[in-house]
């Protein structure tokens, strides 16, 4: 649900300024929010596809669309979005070189993307800082938000687990979305780590290895 969420609450806040502020003669404006409102049903379209073909309990045989990704664009587009329906001030800074590309599927990297960065706004105070960095060896969200208890870490990527945090459950969700994370990571044969301080923020990174062989996670928790 998250996943289907996200590009329609973006077409909705796209629509919704061209509504609420329209101006006939910023032609400019009205044509980066149309392609902001087409890119965003295009992405949900995929997902459509995407479910229909797999489920979470099909990991196991899911076949990836491998091809070489330009990751700083894809952070970009990931980021623009974030921070068009993120609702409080979301200030965020990229480090990566331009040139850098990756062997992956760039819907579920962008399905990962999405879900680390969205969760760094969501559990965030007023404002969020977000660092988003990457290499030939690995890639970086880290945040200044709330942090995530010690106690809590080793269940963060199960099916179903949400980290107690009084009312912090007021943001929904269903604990799916760190797993899914950790099920697109392992499968393309990578590995994601976590550090965390309470009150301090959290940083999640992927390792890259595109030499190894894919990792099934399927039925593991």
């Amino acid at each position: 649900t998250h996943e289907l969420k996200t590009p329609v609450a973006v077409a909705y806040s796209a629509a919704d300024s061209m509504l609420r502020y329209y101006d006939q003669s910023d032609e400019a404006r009205n044509r980066r929010f149309l392609g902001i409102i087409m890119q965003r049903l295009s992405h949900l379209s995929g997902m459509i596809e995407n479910i229909l073909s797999m489920s979470m309990e099909r990991f196991r045989t899911m076949q990836l669309n491998i091809e070489p990704v330009a990751l700083r664009p894809l952070v970009m587009d990931v980021s623009d979005m974030i921070k068009l329906r993120g609702g409080k001030p979301v200030a965020l800074y990229v480090d990566i070189p331009e040139v850098l590309t990756v062997q992956a599927d760039p819907l579920h990297l962008g399905n990962v993307l999405s879900n680390l960065l969205d969760n760094a706004v969501k559990y965030s105070g007023e404002r969020v800082d977000i660092i988003v960095n990457a290499d030939a060896v690995s890639l970086s969200v880290e945040d200044n938000g709330i942090g995530i208890a010690k106690n809590a870490l080793p269940y963060i990527f199960d099916k179903f687990y949400r980290v107690p945090s009084g009312d912090r459950y007021e943001v929904g969700g269903y604990g799916l979305g760190l797993y899914y994370v950790r099920q697109i990571v392992g499968l393309h044969g990578w590995a994601i780590d976590v550090e965390s301080k309470p009150d301090r923020g959290t940083k999640f990174t992927i390792r890259f290895n595109n030499n190894a062989e894919r990792q099934d996670f399927a039925c593991g928790g």
